[in-house]
């Protein structure tokens, strides 16, 4: 005999309580994958070969030969490197806005 009363918690958190979290955890992640993304500082001290950067920490360290900055190459690996970004701010849009503003309003 199964007991009823786990399995009536366990609908009642994929039901109603994972839909009612699920903007905040999206917006949780979105800000987490975007710090990581970005960790740039660590990245360009702890790797030495251009194989094994990053493309934030490539495009700058590699691209940028003390006054020559080689323009089109920068720009195009800026893009690069923020392509991910973008597509995944506008895939989660609906759910990043939602979760922002959940706690703004009352009712």
């Amino acid at each position: 005999m199964r007991p009823r009363g786990r399995r009536s918690r366990i609908q009642t958190l994929i039901r109603v309580v994972l839909p009612m979290a699920l903007p905040g955890v999206v917006c949780a992640a979105l800000f987490g994958f975007t710090l990581t993304w970005n960790e740039f500082t660590y990245a360009l001290t702890f790797i030495s070969q251009s194989a094994h950067k990053t493309a934030v920490v490539g495009v700058t360290a590699d691209l940028i030969r003390g006054d020559i900055y080689y323009w089109g190459s920068l720009m195009a690996g800026a893009v690069l490197a923020s392509v991910p970004i973008v597509c995944i701010y506008v895939f989660f849009l609906d759910y990043y806005v939602s979760g922002l503003t959940a706690g703004a309003v009352k009712g």
